[in-house]
């Protein structure tokens, strides 16, 4: 089967404009689509059309109301970046320390190289094989060279974990026995599934984050897990939402501070691009805004 031919940036732009969108200044417009890949920019029209597997739009719909919700998604994927990135940290020195003092303290050191120490055997090979990838991307780093010369490539896991993706070290927690796991969940002061439920969540958001990809109107998967109780006073809460992973994100923020100053920005974004949002395409509910400040205490 033949595929689409090619299109100009001018041509790209007529495009548009015949399934009907407004475009009020042509040479910005190009200007915009010669940054921005119009496959992904169109992503943002979709809540405007007329039905969802038709070209057709709204009467009205503006090249620049399409713009301005590229650029919300962008502003939220910066957002989330920054947290994630606290998250990932705390995270990374909590599976360490809880894996290290219960099974590597004593001589030689390295029982988490044996995949005898993990229940999930083949997820555990997956993760060193990752690792692999991983250690090869950093093979330049002063880190990964003094281990290759001293230690014959293999690092104490407290190091291990720096080199890791945290899609990778999700999938290391949920390698682990559940004795560990309940330990390191434990400590956190959570369940051990719902802490593996939150990891998983938070790796695919930083992984949507890291590669640009479209929050804005995006179902996600898996879906997030919380408890019954907030279930039943937050039924309008979808768990596979925008919302219910930044939900997760934020209960996850090691530091009331960083969760503070998290809704204070996640507001800021919304208020100055309100009139363009729609709500329910990121799972927002009406009262988001108490939704979050109760749960960056309790969820």
């Amino acid at each position: 089967m033949q595929l689409k031919h090619p299109l100009s940036f001018e041509e790209q732009l007529d495009k548009i404009k015949s399934h009907g969108i407004i475009v009020n200044d042509k040479q910005r417009a190009i200007e915009k689509l010669e940054q921005i890949n119009y496959y992904r920019l169109t992503g943002y029209a979709l809540q405007f059309r007329v039905e969802p597997n038709k070209s057709e739009y709204v009467v009205g719909t503006t090249f620049d109301n399409i713009y301005k919700l590229y650029i919300v998604d962008e502003k939220l994927r910066n957002l989330c970046r920054i947290y994630i990135e606290k998250a990932e940290i705390y995270y990374k020195t909590q599976i360490a320390y809880g894996f290290s003092i219960m099974k590597c303290l004593i001589p030689p050191h390295n029982q988490h190289y044996d995949r005898n120490n993990f229940y999930n055997k083949s997820g555990y090979d997956e993760v060193m094989e990752n690792l692999k990838k991983e250690k090869n991307y950093y093979k330049d780093s002063l880190v990964v060279k003094h281990h290759k010369n001293k230690y014959d490539s293999r690092m104490p896991l407290w190091v291990m974990v720096e080199l890791m993706s945290f899609s990778n070290l999700s999938k290391l927690y949920s390698s682990m026995y559940i004795s560990e796991q309940n330990i390191i969940a434990n400590n956190i002061g959570i369940g051990r599934d719902t802490l593996a439920n939150h990891l998983h969540c938070i790796s695919v958001l930083r992984n949507k984050c890291a590669h640009a990809a479209r929050l804005y109107n995006t179902e996600f998967y898996p879906p997030a897990r919380f408890t019954k109780e907030f279930l039943k006073k937050n039924r309008q809460i979808k768990n596979n939402s925008l919302f219910a992973y930044i939900l997760i994100l934020l209960k996850r923020l090691p530091e009331q501070s960083s969760k503070i100053k998290f809704i204070t920005e996640l507001q800021e974004v919304i208020n100055e691009y309100k009139e363009y949002i729609d709500m329910k395409l990121i799972g927002f509910p009406e009262n988001y805004t108490e939704v979050l400040n109760n749960n960056a205490r309790l969820l």
